[in-house]
């Protein structure tokens, strides 16, 4: 992942995980991804009242074929927690609340929400617009 462009704010760089041959990645964001029924709505509607993020986020990766979550402590063999097919995934238009910026998805597992700092917003477009191009 040599060329890809990280956020200016964030410290440490996401880790090295294998990619499928021609595969490369294209935005890389530092959020959290959810079920909006699932076990972090909760946490969800928390953080969505505060305007603060609770909790760590993952890196995410949208690359040329897929949306990958890198799993916390990526082992060999075991590096995504979560990984769709990008032409199965949709995104509306993000909405600031406080310092988050959420963003409804699409996805084949049903709707899902991505919240990441506000700070990101550019990387954040980013993120919309290329899965909004096909």
């Amino acid at each position: 992942m040599g060329g890809v462009r990280v956020h200016p704010a964030w410290k440490a760089r996401p880790p090295e995980v294998p990619l499928e041959p021609g595969e490369f990645t294209e935005v890389v964001l530092r959020g959290r991804l959810t079920d909006p029924a699932g076990p972090g709505a909760f946490t969800a509607r928390a953080e969505r009242f505060i305007g603060h993020r609770l909790g760590t986020s993952r890196w995410i990766l949208l690359t040329t074929r897929r949306l990958l979550v890198v799993a916390p402590f990526p082992r060999p063999g075991d590096y995504f927690d979560v990984a769709f097919d990008r032409r199965m995934v949709s995104a509306s238009q993000g909405r600031k609340h406080g310092d988050l910026i959420i963003i409804p998805l699409v996805t084949p597992a049903g709707p899902q929400m991505l919240r990441v700092p506000a700070s990101i917003r550019p990387e954040a477009t980013r993120f919309i617009r290329a899965l909004r191009t096909r």
